[in-house]
């Protein structure tokens, strides 16, 4: 029985070592063999451009309209965090293909009445917004807001129970677009066929109800 328990116990070194072997030198299956999803090639700068182009001309006369509802904190919403010396507070909402910031004069707690927050709004910025029906692989596409920040067309509908619901209601000069494969130097200009922007002015209706609180 001793000589027994020596023979498990190097099977079982065997198994675990095999098993670790296996972990750190993953087996990559074969193209074709059903287990492994291949990405689509990055389109080429024009073929991206063309895409981009093709959507905007698709758009109906009221623009791009954008409906965002999140239910559940936990799924995401618009976090909360002071600016470092200064009485503003910055509210982010971020998630794949949106970043936008709401920017207050003061602080914004759970119980700040609905007008207090209306007084102390100061901006949206517009950072990233999704474009419905334009998926280029290999490139990020965004609409662009002539300044980098504004408060006209904004109306904060309600807040309260931890929650905002904001309509944003502006104009876009333009459509942009990057291979962010590409890496340049701070102000350099990006290398042809990397980068394009198509200006043409679109209009946009968005709408958001989503979880509002300040970050922990």
């Amino acid at each position: 029985m001793r000589g027994l328990v020596v023979l498990v116990g190097v099977g079982l070194c065997l198994v675990v070592y095999v098993a670790n072997a296996a972990a750190q030198h993953p087996v990559v299956p074969p193209i074709g063999s059903g287990s492994a999803t291949k990405s689509p090639p990055p389109a080429s700068g024009a073929e991206a451009e063309k895409a981009a182009a093709k959507w905007l001309e698709s758009l109906p006369k009221k623009g791009l309209v954008l409906v965002e509802k999140v239910e559940k904190a936990a799924d995401g919403g618009f976090a909360g965090r002071k600016v470092i010396g200064r009485k503003s507070t910055m509210f982010v909402y971020r998630k794949p293909g949106w970043y936008m910031s709401l920017g207050f004069s003061d602080a914004i707690e759970a119980d700040t009445p609905l007008a207090t927050v209306r007084q102390r709004f100061k901006y949206v910025a517009l950072d990233r917004l999704p474009t419905p029906g334009l998926d280029v692989p290999g490139w990020e596409i965004r609409p662009r807001t002539p300044v980098s920040s504004f408060q006209e067309g904004v109306e904060i509908v309600g807040c309260g129970n931890g929650r905002i619901q904001l309509r944003v209601k502006t104009k876009f000069f333009a459509l942009s677009g990057r291979n962010p494969n590409v890496l340049v130097p701070a102000d350099a200009p990006m290398p042809p066929g990397t980068f394009f922007q198509i200006r043409k002015p679109f209009p946009l209706d968005l709408t958001i109800d989503a979880p509002f609180a300040m970050g922990k």
